[in-house]
């Protein structure tokens, strides 16, 4: 089950705690999202190519 078919089921059956538990690890052990500054605008680009290729 993909994390956004999980958060549906979450959100369609909040009693069940278990579900919550399962999504919240899964959020957790995502990777953090990376915040880029002005100066990144420039490399655009490439920075997109990165993302697309990891």
């Amino acid at each position: 089950m993909t994390i956004k078919q999980l958060k549906q089921y979450v959100l369609e059956h909040r009693e069940d705690q278990d579900a919550f538990e399962v999504f919240m690890d899964r959020l957790d052990s995502q990777p953090a999202a990376k915040i880029y500054d002005g100066d990144d605008v420039a490399q655009f680009a490439e920075i997109l190519k990165q993302h697309h290729n990891s």
